[in-house]
């Protein structure tokens, strides 16, 4: 097996891909590297789908729990933390397995995309472009530094917006580190689009029944729309009801809706995006995944 060889297992929300990566790393010897960009954020359990006690029973997850609900977290920051990871998996012989909604974490693990400052979840630019000026500016008064702040156009909400990246994720480097070149196998999941939006429904319900809603509570006491962790889908729906300007009812068809859409961009980003992706059905993985990780794992040999 080569040493830099490893399994990659993408797809949108719903769609089974950390079911896979579990059923996987018991077959191959592996253990799973989280690449979510809401997971890295400790007592976010249910919105996130993070794994539970049950699920981590069967083999250790890592990049959970790494930072609080109210830190920054960079895409720059998951490399570092993975390339880590996936180098102590390989030390004890295991093979590591990639497993996450966040393409663009992934592409600038497999060094498919150039490291900046930019955003750690394709959500926050999207949303800051649609928040006021004034709420803007007051975020970046609260987190960038003084130099920072003088140097930007308040009245200008392109550069305020920019002004922000930086002051979250830090300035563009002209000379990236030194990182491992992998040889990866990305397996994504497809679903036939009704049958994924029927699991994406089910799954928000499911979530409210174990209590997302006391998770998007706390995160709308620590900050809401001004953390970066409080801009993810579940959780900010739930601010205008906190406010008493919507009924949980519309909240609950809000989230529904936004991980449909989420699940929609997350399907068009693995397929423009992510080179030598390979597509498996994701109503019947495990035994297509087998064959092909295996094949895969001889390539070395052969």
């Amino acid at each position: 097996m080569d040493s830099n060889q490893l399994i990659v297992i993408a797809g949108p929300t719903a769609s089974g891909k950390s079911s896979l990566a579990m059923d996987l790393a018991e077959q191959f010897n592996g253990e799973i590297v989280s690449a979510d960009s809401m997971q890295v954020y400790k007592d976010l359990d249910i919105g996130t789908a993070k794994a539970d006690a049950k699920e981590l029973a069967r083999g250790p997850q890592w990049l959970l729990d790494l930072v609080d609900m109210k830190e920054q977290f960079s895409v720059a920051d998951f490399v570092k933390e993975a390339d880590q990871a996936i180098a102590a998996i390989r030390k004890r012989g295991k093979l590591p397995i990639v497993v996450g909604g966040t393409g663009f974490y992934v592409k600038a693990l497999l060094g498919q995309q150039k490291l900046d400052f930019a955003p750690s979840n394709e959500e926050e630019q999207r949303i800051d472009a649609k928040r006021s000026l004034t709420d803007l500016v007051d975020e970046l008064k609260k987190i960038a530094d003084e130099n920072l702040f003088k140097r930007v156009d308040l009245k200008n909400k392109a550069r305020v917006l920019r002004a922000l990246q930086i002051a979250r994720h830090g300035k563009k480097t002209e000379e990236a580190p030194k990182r491992p070149i992998y040889n990866a196998l990305v397996l994504g999941l497809d679903w036939p689009r009704e049958k994924l939006y029927e699991r994406i429904n089910d799954r928000v319900l499911v979530m409210l029944e174990k209590g997302l809603e006391n998770e998007a509570r706390a995160l709308y006491d620590a900050g809401g729309l001004a953390l970066q962790a409080g801009r993810g889908i579940g959780y900010k729906e739930f601010y205008p009801y906190f406010e008493g300007t919507m009924t949980k009812e519309t909240v609950i068809f809000l989230i529904q809706q936004d991980s449909r859409r989420y699940a929609k961009r997350q399907l068009t980003y693995w397929r423009h995006q992510i080179e030598g992706l390979e597509w498996i059905d994701g109503q019947k993985p495990f035994a297509e995944a087998v064959n092909r990780v295996t094949n895969f794992l001889e390539e070395k040999d052969n």
